[in-house]
């Protein structure tokens, strides 16, 4: 492994870690704000639009830094027998997981923190609610691999 696949491996872990580490964040501390009364507590979540969360701000240049390390990381290691497979592995959770988000979560959000609810019932609100929060899990657990992929990845010793 030669020193830019260590660098973009490094970029790799730790823009996992924030990425993780923001999700962590948001099933502790934001989630239960938005999940503790549902459906009122969704239908109070950003109802003032100076306080609406919009984490694509964080989130975007974070993910973007980790889909482009881990693919570059894989290509330049992609001889690396023993780093290949985690790197591969690391490389399809970061993917899956952005692509689960714009596909799945983008809309939802849309329907359940922006545009007031889109005239959604009390009941039609908790069902994506708590739908929202079991494929979160999914989400998680997805990243979870990846996040662990990259570790393993980064502690097997250099290979030139």
């Amino acid at each position: 492994m030669n020193s830019i696949s260590r660098i973009l491996l490094w970029l790799a872990v730790i823009a996992w870690g924030f990425w993780l580490g923001g999700l962590i964040y948001e099933m502790v501390v934001i989630m239960p704000l938005w999940s503790a009364n549902l459906p009122q507590s969704v239908l109070e979540w950003n109802s003032r639009p100076n306080f609406v969360v919009n984490p694509t701000r964080f989130y975007l240049p974070i993910v973007i830094t980790l889909i482009l390390s881990s693919l570059l990381a894989m290509v330049l290691n992609w001889k690396s027998g023993n780093h290949r497979i985690w790197l591969i592995l690391s490389s399809v959770c970061v993917i899956t997981a952005f692509v689960f988000t714009i596909i799945y979560f983008f809309p939802k959000n849309e329907l359940l923190f922006r545009n007031q609810n889109a005239g959604l019932s009390g009941e039609e609100i908790t069902a994506i609610a708590n739908a929202w929060i079991q494929a979160n899990w999914i989400r998680f657990s997805i990243m979870a691999v990846g996040f662990f992929a990259a570790l393993k990845a980064f502690s097997l010793p250099k290979t030139d």
